[in-house]
């Protein structure tokens, strides 16, 4: 009995002095981070397409792209900034925002309609073209987007953490398109198609850390909406790895896939603009 009694004593004692002690804290990571600042660079490609309509003219827009058919480099090769903004221990608000601008100089193969005017190919047919006397197009393209996203963690361990909430996205899109006076055209020929508004998606947002210095990140979002005569979509990828190098700096390797897609209805001129980016991101993050 005395041993019994001496045994239980001394498992309470150390049972008491362990939870006596206090617990290491986790270890730094996305998870724990209360601001964090995100300079990379992104090696993407670029794909846009788009159609500008005129209401008074009879004949629709040409479906066109810009890299096809304007001739504008397919790279999307820039510095991106993004800051992360943790708000108490389950909220977070990104910020990033992010432009693209492109500019080219080509003759098309085919006619194309442009708004009000034709641009004429080389082998055209159009009563308004002269054969053999291809338009040189002068053309630009701008695209500025502006993200802002909340996202609520629902699940939050110290390994994983799993939130969703919305985005709000301002987007700004211009396609200009300039042909100086020749043969077809005795005034020299001007379009320009601009479009912009704001929109929501819905976002799910997910960190895991896999061990101390190794941490995955992904999140995803996508959404339709019209707001007045403008109609807007957006999908919304991303996944990259970090390594933590020091507790408040980390290096990582990313993947990134946008389709923004913006269309303007009862307007002078009409049509759509789209725009799909994708490929892989350096980037260096600094948090605390």
């Amino acid at each position: 009995m005395r041993q019994l009694l001496l045994s239980a004593m001394l498992l309470a004692a150390a049972t008491t002095l362990h939870a006596q002690q206090p617990t290491a804290p986790a270890p730094a990571s996305p998870i724990t981070d209360h601001f964090a600042f995100r300079a990379g660079i992104f090696y993407g490609t670029a794909a846009t397409t788009g159609e500008v309509d005129d209401p008074n003219a009879a004949t629709p827009g040409t479906p066109f792209s810009l890299e096809d058919d304007f001739k504008l480099g397919p790279k999307a090769h820039q510095a991106r900034a993004e800051f992360m903004f943790r708000m108490r221990e389950r909220g977070r608000l990104r910020v990033d925002m992010w432009e693209l601008n492109r500019s080219g100089v080509a003759s098309p193969q085919n006619d194309i309609v442009y708004g009000g005017n034709t641009f004429c190919s080389a082998a055209s047919s159009n009563a308004a073209c002269i054969p053999g006397n291809a338009d040189v197009v002068y053309s630009k393209f701008n695209w500025q987007q502006v993200n802002l996203t909340w996202t609520y963690s629902f699940l939050r361990r110290d390994r994983f953490e799993l939130g969703a909430g919305l985005g709000l996205h301002l987007i700004q899109a211009e396609a200009e398109a300039r042909v100086p006076a020749n043969a077809n055209h005795p005034q020299s020929v001007y379009e320009d198609f601009t479009g912009a508004g704001p929109f929501v998606t819905l976002a799910l947002d997910g960190t895991w850390r896999i061990t101390r210095r190794f941490a995955l990140s992904a999140r995803g979002q996508y959404f339709k909406l019209k707001v007045s005569s403008v109609k807007g979509s957006l999908g919304d990828y991303h996944g990259d790895v970090q390594f933590r190098w020091r507790p408040n700096l980390a290096f990582g390797l990313g993947y990134l896939s946008t389709q923004s897609r913006l269309e303007v209805t009862n307007d002078n001129p009409n049509g759509f603009m789209q725009l799909r980016i994708h490929g892989p991101e350096l980037f260096v993050r600094a948090s605390f």
